[in-house]
């Protein structure tokens, strides 16, 4: 197709008469045997927990205890103190590794109990503030036991 056969094309496709479509109303009734649309996700993998409000709530209580925790933790461990805990001692010594574990730990608990808010299980539909407690509650010991330790 040459360049003169291109232009040719293109100027027939702007001179085009362009018309509204009519539609009846009849149209516009639902046929029983349609399924209705799915809604639009909201957020995604990453984000969903925290559009749940109560969740979000959680999360943020949990992320407070969880950076007083890691601040009294690493003056512990200034002041030649250790982590007693066996699974966070690879951590501790670099605030951007704890950081970031930190972070993951308190977006599995988020996501874990958003899974089971929105479960059809009744038992864990009713304890699905059970994880983020839990987590909030192990923070929260953390942190005032590294504070006691620092005041003696």
């Amino acid at each position: 197709m040459g360049l003169p056969a291109r232009i040719a094309l293109v100027l027939l496709l702007f001179t085009a008469r362009v018309e509204a479509q009519t539609v009846s109303s009849q149209d516009l009734l639902p046929v029983k045997d349609t399924l209705p649309d799915k809604p639009a996700p909201r957020g995604n993998f990453l984000t969903r927990p925290f559009y749940d409000k109560p969740v979000a709530i959680f999360a943020e209580i949990d992320s407070g205890a969880a950076a007083w925790d890691d601040f009294a933790t690493r003056r512990v461990i200034d002041h030649g103190g250790y982590e007693r805990n066996p699974l966070m001692r690879p951590f501790v010594h670099n605030s951007g590794t704890l950081a970031a574990e930190t972070v993951c730990e308190m977006w599995v608990a988020a996501f874990v109990a958003d899974r089971m808010r929105r479960s059809h299980h009744g038992v864990l539909h009713k304890a699905w503030w059970l994880p983020q407690a839990l987590n909030t509650a192990a923070r929260l010991y953390g942190g005032i036991n590294s504070t006691v330790l620092l005041t003696r």
